[in-house]
């Protein structure tokens, strides 16, 4: 495993890890279809999430909030679309969530989670 893969695979872990603590129950994670993968599906109390987790080991290139685009969002929501398509239920609330996840060099990650992106 490359270790991109290794450090975005740990990231989503802390992503986890973070929203159970906070009560969140995770309903999928990696979930994959024709148009791409989601990195976490969640109920946040009545709400399903989708989670986009963007992990960096620096802010050289801006930070992993700054990858996500106006293009990546789109994928977002097509996928978040495919996955409720594919569910049975009924769906109260909906949102798209991000979870930047930083590993700096020393210390502990530090977690930014912005809910209803848009």
């Amino acid at each position: 495993m490359a270790v991109k893969d290794v450090v975005g695979r740990y990231g989503e872990d802390l992503a986890v890890r973070a929203l159970e603590g906070q009560g969140w129950e995770v309903v999928a994670r990696n979930w994959r279809c024709a148009f791409g993968e989601l990195d976490i599906v969640a109920w946040d109390g009545s709400d399903t999430v989708f989670v986009e987790v963007k992990t960096r080991r620096s802010d050289a290139f801006g930070g992993a909030l700054a990858a996500v685009t106006p293009s990546k969002l789109r994928r977002l929501r097509r996928l978040a679309g495919e996955w409720l398509a594919a569910q049975d239920g009924h769906w109260p609330g909906v949102r798209i969530d991000v979870v930047a996840v930083t590993l700096p060099r020393s210390g502990p990650a530090v977690i930014e989670h912005l809910r209803g992106v848009e």
